[in-house]
């Protein structure tokens, strides 16, 4: 096809996918000559009945978490209480990610904020926790490479020791008083 100026065009069709070597440049660090990588969601329970697990699924359009044993990430319907059957969702909004909290009534709270919507950047993790002393979870977004690199998720809470103690105490006064009162009804 002659262009304007009496050139050869080539039409769009004919350069379609080819690289001009004039303008080509090596790939840099991060990039990747070839088809793309396949993404997926890594959800590491951090605290929770499922504390220890892991699940890595697919980059579906969206990722549903709660008690409801329809959602993606299905956390105890009955130990895990703070966590709504329906509490959040993953969503893929054009190439990036969102979590949003689906009206729960304890709240979703990123990186111990409470939020109604959090970006969730792809490479980067991010713990939620569904509902104060609810399951707690690390969300990453990322490849085989990024998966592998991925440090382990951070040891749980430990919780306080102190209502252990008052416990103990509290059943070893009353114990005590207990015999006292027995050794006083048989004098």
């Amino acid at each position: 096809m002659l262009g304007y100026h009496g050139r050869v065009r080539k039409r769009r069709s004919d350069t379609a996918g080819l690289v001009d070597p004039e303008n080509a440049r090596p790939p840099e660090d991060g990039e990747r000559e070839g088809p793309a990588r396949e993404v997926r969601i890594v959800i590491d329970h951090v605290d929770g009945t499922r504390r220890g697990q892991r699940q890595e699924l697919s980059a579906e359009a969206r990722i549903r978490f709660g008690r409801h044993p329809e959602c993606e990430v299905a956390f105890d319907a009955h130990r895990d209480i703070d966590a709504s059957s329906r509490h959040a969702e993953l969503r893929r909004v054009n190439a990036s990610w969102v979590l949003v909290d689906l009206g729960s009534s304890n709240g979703t709270f990123v990186e111990g904020h409470r939020t109604t919507e959090a970006p969730v950047a792809a490479g980067a993790p991010l713990m939620v926790e569904f509902g104060p002393g609810g399951p707690r979870a690390r969300i990453f977004i990322g490849d085989d490479s990024a998966i592998a690199a991925l440090p382990p998720p951070p040891r749980p809470r430990r919780q306080p020791l102190w209502p252990k103690v008052a416990l103990a105490a509290g059943a070893f006064v009353a114990a005590a008083l207990l015999m006292m009162l027995l050794l006083r009804a048989t004098c």
